[in-house]
């Protein structure tokens, strides 16, 4: 049986995507959504996980948060800049997770999301490949995920930054640097391995309803 997986795309916010000088655009950015789009409808049409994380902050934080310091205060919570952008068409089912910190994983409810869906494989997406991305990847090593990141569905402003955390991402925290149609391939044969589309099913007949457990209970 396959381990069960999931889609983290990360920071794909219109916040992002403004031409702010201070918090330059990911390069390809019509190219990004359109890759990542295709690897998400591709995911979740055979079950993976889709888990969207966004980097917010309230309003109250703009005068005191660190990151603003470096790059401007941006996305916002409670302003358009905040949500995912319009191309990646959020669906029902899909988590979003707010962050703060470059890490997906830090200070988040991220790890506890995917150990109660028992996903043990990641493929990442999103921006900037050099900062969230890496970040994330780097606690997602330490927590003992399979990670693998699609190189054509992330993005950074700066291409060199790019290509060398994509190789540091490889040669120090065991990534797998794939394209989104390896990916792609990767999930039809998951779904069509063994018991591949039985795993939720099967996680939820192993737990008795409350009912049973009652009577298993005066039973005793």
């Amino acid at each position: 049986m396959s381990p069960r997986s999931a889609i983290v795309v990360i920071d794909l916010l219109k916040g992002f995507f403004k031409s702010n000088p201070t918090l330059p655009d990911p390069l390809d950015a019509k190219r990004l959504f359109a890759t990542v789009r295709r690897v998400i409808d591709a995911g979740r049409e055979r079950g993976v996980t889709i888990v969207f994380i966004k980097d917010n902050f309230l309003p109250e934080e703009v005068p005191i948060d660190k990151h603003f310091k470096i790059f401007g205060p941006h996305c916002i919570i409670g302003t358009p800049d905040a949500e995912i952008v319009d191309e990646l068409d959020p669906k029902p089912g899909d988590f979003q997770i707010q962050k703060k910190h470059y890490s997906a994983f830090n200070s988040t409810r991220l790890d506890a999301v995917l150990r109660e869906l028992d996903v043990k494989r990641l493929f990442f997406t999103g921006a900037w490949t050099e900062a969230c991305v890496q970040h994330t990847v780097i606690d997602a090593f330490y927590l003992n995920y399979d990670i693998s990141v699609i190189s054509d569905a992330v993005s950074s402003p700066h291409r060199d930054a790019h290509d060398y955390a994509l190789n540091y991402m490889r040669q120090y925290h065991r990534a797998k640097i794939i394209t989104s149609d390896q990916a792609l391939a990767q999930f039809r044969a998951d779904a069509a391995a063994p018991g591949g589309d039985d795993r939720p099913a099967a996680l939820a007949a192993a737990r008795p309803s409350y009912a049973e457990w009652g009577r298993a209970s005066r039973a005793g």
